[in-house]
């Protein structure tokens, strides 16, 4: 079988493979394998496209193989493939006095941002997955086999199970009713103090709910739910660090906060590229000291009054 007949094949197993529709965890498991397999029969027979295809299991892994890639291609003296670059974040410096006493620069920003009318939030993780975790409680906490063993459980034991979803597929539907505001108030309430692997009861006010569910699209809470179920570990951080409400305009704004010498993390370069492609306000807020700023200014001032000709140039002028 010639190269192109193989690849061919490879593609349709690999489709029929996919195609085939269960609700068995068992069944889903032994279809991972196979695919698994059939990847590395891909590698061996350096059919990248088909390998690629199949190995990643998440974002995650995805994201580090595309990096792995570009960098042993270049290492070989192979072209890099061109993979089109997601459309970036909105981004942009701010430039604070430091404060007198350490503080986390997340503060820094809040405190200066806000205003009466458009209140700032450190919330981080702790908004989106709350709001999640108390729409989806019944789900989260259906007693299904093997998800509780005692009573004392924060959150059952399939969590990060592959078929975490699938398993509770009808309880999750049953939501998507239009009254998820509600149902996430009515559990704020009745469920207060109780532990949940999503719920931060530390963070939430029921001032601070209800302004998030004014402000917050249903579309764009579903779509943050979605990505969290889909892959529940690698997902559940990752998020801005503030949220911005404007509650008579009924708007938001997610901002990620890096300090001097802070680099965005992978998981939030991640849902960064979500957020935009879904068009949802987001941006990243580069923060430097103004004291800083002063003593980069006067070492480039001294540059150029030092450099060769500086006042031979103004003398002749």
């Amino acid at each position: 079988m010639n190269a192109d007949a193989e690849q061919t094949a490879l593609d349709e197993l690999v489709a029929r493979v996919r195609a085939v529709q269960t609700s068995n965890s068992c069944v889903d498991m032994r279809r991972a394998k196979l695919l698994f397999r059939i990847g590395q029969h891909g590698e061996r027979r350096q059919m990248w496209a088909t390998a690629l295809a199949i190995s990643p299991e998440s974002e995650e892994e995805a994201q580090r193989i595309a990096r792995m890639l570009s960098r042993l291609q270049r290492k070989l003296g192979k072209p890099a493939a061109r993979v089109p670059a997601a459309r970036a974040a909105e981004r942009s410096m701010l430039t604070l006095p430091r404060p007198l006493a350490p503080q986390a620069v997340e503060y820094v920003v809040r405190d200066h941002l806000t205003c009466e009318t458009a209140p700032v939030h450190y919330v981080e993780n702790a908004l989106i997955n709350s709001l999640f975790g108390l729409l989806c409680w019944e789900p989260v906490f259906a007693a299904l086999p093997g998800a509780f063993f005692h009573p004392f459980q924060r959150g059952p034991a399939d969590l990060h199970a592959p078929d975490f979803h699938t398993r509770r597929a009808a309880q999750f539907a049953a939501l998507d009713n239009g009254a998820y505001r509600e149902t996430i108030l009515r559990h704020l309430r009745e469920k207060d103090g109780v532990q949940s692997p999503f719920v931060f009861w530390g963070l939430l006010t029921p001032e601070l709910v209800a302004t998030a569910l004014d402000c917050l699209p249903a579309a764009h809470l579903k779509l943050w739910f979605e990505r969290l179920l889909r892959d529940v570990r690698g997902n559940r951080s990752g998020l801005p660090d503030l949220i911005r409400l404007w509650p008579a305009e009924r708007r938001y704004e997610l901002i990620e906060v890096k300090g001097p010498g802070d680099r965005l993390q992978d998981n939030q370069i991640r849902w960064l590229a979500y957020c935009v492609q879904h068009g949802m306000p987001v941006r990243v807020l580069d923060v430097r000291w103004a004291d800083e700023a002063q003593g980069h200014a006067l070492e480039n001032l001294a540059i150029d009054i030092s450099a060769p000709g500086a006042f031979a140039a103004e003398r002749t002028a």
